[in-house]
């Protein structure tokens, strides 16, 4: 089911990102992908986030701390139930006491990089295995202010990362949108499988991934291996998203298309 504001507004490359993000936890013998969304102030993130809410598998929070996840929310992850955390503003809950957030990026760490759930605190001790995923935005401010801090404990790194902005047709779109329909918006389904998939990648257009994967490295200062097994799982979610066992050309020239957002550019939409 499609939302008015896809026949309004060019957000394709957007929901193609959420959407592999989304059925990457289903993927077989890959690790989930987590998806940092970053762009200015009021280019939607959050609205584009909230239509997939409804969909199986996802808890979105607008505000939460790691205490508050593992009590509420890891259990249903290792049971399988919630496979992702939708978060709108990751600002939000980094806006607490100092103590609390860095228990929070440090949460959010184990949890992307190793797919292990550790926490330590006076109620509780935490150490299981999970297999989920995280989507949640920041605006270009926030990502500036934070990126230095962010990047020497890998927590960028760690993420594929998504940055867009809006060329002044598109915003002009956007306000005739707006003036037409208000804040009206559909929920958008995403076919979802019920057991995990094993979706085939044959190594020939898995080694076209690695000079994609370097580049994204250099970003961070590091050698582009979180990128590229992030990568393997996001060609895979492609090929299930097309209804397809295998990896072809046609998704990896979607992976492509993709490609030009994981940066620092903020290239319009």
């Amino acid at each position: 089911m499609k939302a008015k504001t896809n026949s309004m507004i060019k957000i394709e490359p957007l929901k193609k990102a959420i959407e592999c993000a989304l059925i990457s936890p289903y993927i077989k013998n890959e690790k989930p992908i987590s998806l940092l969304i970053v762009a200015k102030a009021e280019s939607g993130k959050s609205s584009v986030m909230k239509l997939y809410r409804e969909n199986k598998g996802i808890v979105y929070m607008t505000d939460c701390t790691a205490y508050g996840i593992t009590r509420d929310v890891l259990p249903k992850m290792v049971s399988g139930e919630i496979k992702t955390l939708m978060i709108p503003d990751l600002l939000t809950p980094l806006s607490k006491a100092t103590k609390t957030r860095l228990s929070f990026v440090a949460f959010l760490n184990n949890l992307i990089e190793e797919g292990v759930a550790k926490i330590k605190t006076y109620a509780m001790i935490w150490d299981k295995d999970v297999k989920g995923n995280i989507i949640t935005a920041v605006t270009d401010e926030a990502l500036e202010d934070s990126r230095h801090g962010w990047g020497k404990i890998g927590f960028l790194s760690r993420f594929v990362m998504f940055s867009y902005s809006y060329n002044m047709s598109t915003i002009s779109k956007i306000l005739n949108y707006y003036s037409e329909f208000g804040c009206v918006d559909t929920p958008i389904k995403v076919d979802l499988p019920k057991k995990q998939r094993n979706i085939e990648l044959p190594v020939e257009l898995a080694n076209r991934l690695d000079p994609i994967a370097m580049k994204i490295g250099e970003q961070f200062g590091i050698y582009g291996i979180r990128a590229k097994i992030n990568f393997r799982s996001l060609v895979k979610a492609l090929a299930f998203r097309n209804g397809c066992k295998c990896v072809r050309e046609k998704e990896f020239a979607e992976f492509l298309e993709l490609a030009d957002f994981m940066n620092f550019k903020f290239n319009p939409l």
